[in-house]
């Protein structure tokens, strides 16, 4: 897949960087929130603090989750966090918009 700025794929960062993403996120995420109880794997990260992952429940989601970086869980909406069903609707509803206006 060919990933358009301002996303970058992880695949090439060591396990460390990864393992770091995957602790925040269980972190951050507190009963309520849509995303508490599945685990993610870091796949791509966005602009700013926005961090693309794949959900490991056998679903074939992927969540865009902008991190807080807070020492503590959150509080719901907390960490804002969007699913989509598969990459493909990822790429068409967030990707590409995102660089279209990355680009002006």
């Amino acid at each position: 897949m060919e990933w358009l700025e301002p996303w970058w794929s992880t695949q090439n960062m060591d396990e460390s960087f990864h393992a770091n993403f995957a602790r925040q996120l269980g972190l951050e995420i507190s009963p309520g929130h849509e995303m508490f109880g599945v685990r993610g794997q870091l796949i791509g990260r966005g602009q700013g603090d926005d961090a693309l992952f794949e959900l490991l429940d056998g679903s074939g989601r992927v969540a865009v989750v902008h991190l807080t970086w807070a020492s503590s869980k959150q509080q719901p909406p907390w960490p804002i966090t969007t699913i989509y069903a598969n990459m493909g609707e990822w790429v068409e509803q967030c990707m590409l918009p995102e660089h279209e206006e990355w680009k002006n």
